[in-house]
């Protein structure tokens, strides 16, 4: 599986997780993804063939849901991180470790198409 970060995410658990081998990328730190709106962040991660990582809960929600109706656009997956995992320094090591074994768990591209997952 491949992931796309949202913005509210460091660019650091991309770089690392890369360094581990797996294909992520984030909005924050490429002015030309920053400051997207959510439904245009999804249709990137969608045209990438990427699931999106996030903790904005209140806009991706029903963002899945809708892309998941009957004629919706579909996605490549969402990984949700629930408010207890801290965007600090510390909480970075926490947030790659806990994306491991959701990325071992889905190898294929499409294995979580539609799908969510949670931290």
């Amino acid at each position: 599986m491949r992931l796309l970060l949202d913005e509210m995410l460091s660019p650091a658990i991309a770089r690392e997780l890369r360094s581990r081998g797996h294909d992520v990328t984030a909005v924050a730190g490429d002015p030309g993804r920053e400051a997207l709106p959510d439904p245009q962040v999804l249709a990137l991660a969608r045209a990438e063939h990427r699931a999106l990582v996030t903790n904005n809960l209140r806009d991706f929600r029903p963002l899945h849901h809708e892309a998941i109706t009957p004629g919706g656009a579909g996605h490549f997956g969402m990984i949700f991180i629930p408010g207890s995992y801290r965007r600090t320094r510390a909480g970075t090591g926490k947030i790659i470790t806990a994306l491991e074994p959701i990325l071992a768990q889905y190898p294929g591209e499409a294995d979580l198409a539609n799908g969510e997952a949670w931290l």
